[in-house]
């Protein structure tokens, strides 16, 4: 497996019906995959310890990006999902899904440049490919 750094990682968002690179990203998360577990444990449990099972349900947790705040190219005003992705720098894999931003949260360090933290929430099944 080939290593890489997580210079040129993209996020992508749908603009006027093509998925559009966002600009100005700085850091990226990649969404985690979860399965759902339920606890069983009854009083009966043998040694008094926990019993798990899968019940079957899947999601992608939300996830967040820091970008350079520029409020012209603020595209996240909609209730509506939009279809996004998020692709390793060397484009070898990507996964696309639909999703909605459920939060902006602008930072304006003294020392830094006006950012905003932009929380991603997945929903429905996601693509993985290349």
């Amino acid at each position: 497996m080939a290593r890489q750094g997580g210079f040129g990682t993209v996020v992508k968002i749908t603009v006027t019906a093509a998925l559009t690179a966002i600009t100005h990203a700085q850091d990226i998360e990649f969404p985690e995959f979860e399965k759902i577990l339920a606890d069983i444990t009854g009083h009966d449990a043998p040694g008094g310890y926990e019993e798990i099972i899968a019940t079957g349900k899947r999601k992608m947790n939300e996830f967040t990006c820091k970008l350079t705040w520029d409020v012209a190219e603020a595209t996240f005003n909609t209730d509506n999902t939009v279809q996004m992705s998020v692709e390793d720098p060397d484009g070898s894999e990507v996964i696309t899904f639909d999703a909605h931003v459920s939060k902006l949260g602008r930072i304006a360090e003294q020392e830094e440049g006006y950012v905003c933290d932009v929380t991603i929430k997945p929903t429905g099944i996601p693509v993985i490919g290349s």
